[in-house]
């Protein structure tokens, strides 16, 4: 468990004491010590706090007070923040059905992108350089594009086929669905509004 002790100011000016419990990442209040606008007192629940941590955990209370300026230059500092679990988790998933085959790292890269940031080209270079570190080009984006439907459809089509014949034991039936023209209803008041979808 990870607890300190949160001086929590109300909107009286009562400043109230508890001792809270952060380890799900959640704040949950596991001890309210009391409430005071006497700064002495205040100072008094914390103690008491403090020692309640140690006496029910075995461990001291994690001291946060003054910490928020401490906190904001390190966040100030952070000029990159890498994604790691993409790679490791939908990489491995890439790789068993069989994508590895086709041998283009933007393709590796922007599929991975698009299945945990589906945005547009553009948002997805500008994910791929906050998270990952890697700066691509628009313009190569748009060419790997080209690139992928005029020459490498056909392989990326027949890998998801034998992956889907694989993972369903050769047994396998095909529906294609018409979804252009579909629409729902709508009723407001005395009319009905027809909305394309």
């Amino acid at each position: 468990m990870w607890m300190f002790v949160r001086q929590k100011k109300n909107k009286s000016g009562v400043i109230s004491v508890q001792v809270i419990d952060k380890s799900s990442g959640k704040y949950k209040v596991i001890k309210t010590l009391g409430s005071s606008s006497s700064i002495s007192r205040v100072e008094m629940l914390v103690k008491e706090g403090g020692h309640w941590i140690k006496s029910h955990l075995g461990q001291a209370e994690i001291d946060l007070s003054g910490t928020q300026d401490a906190f904001d230059k390190f966040i100030s500092n952070i000029q990159q923040v890498t994604v790691a679990g993409t790679d490791l988790l939908l990489g491995k998933l890439f790789d068993e059905i069989g994508f590895f085959k086709i041998k283009d790292d933007l393709f590796r890269k922007l599929v991975l992108s698009r299945l945990c940031f589906p945005v547009s080209k553009v948002r997805t270079i500008d994910y791929l350089k906050k998270h990952h570190g890697i700066e691509i080009d628009e313009d190569r984006v748009y060419r790997y594009l080209d690139k992928l439907y005029n020459k490498q459809k056909d392989l990326v089509q027949q890998i998801s086929y034998q992956h889907t014949l694989r993972i369903l034991n050769n047994q396998m039936s095909i529906v294609f669905y018409d979804v252009t023209t579909l629409y729902f209803e709508n009723w407001k008041g005395n009319y009905m509004k027809r909305v394309p979808a």
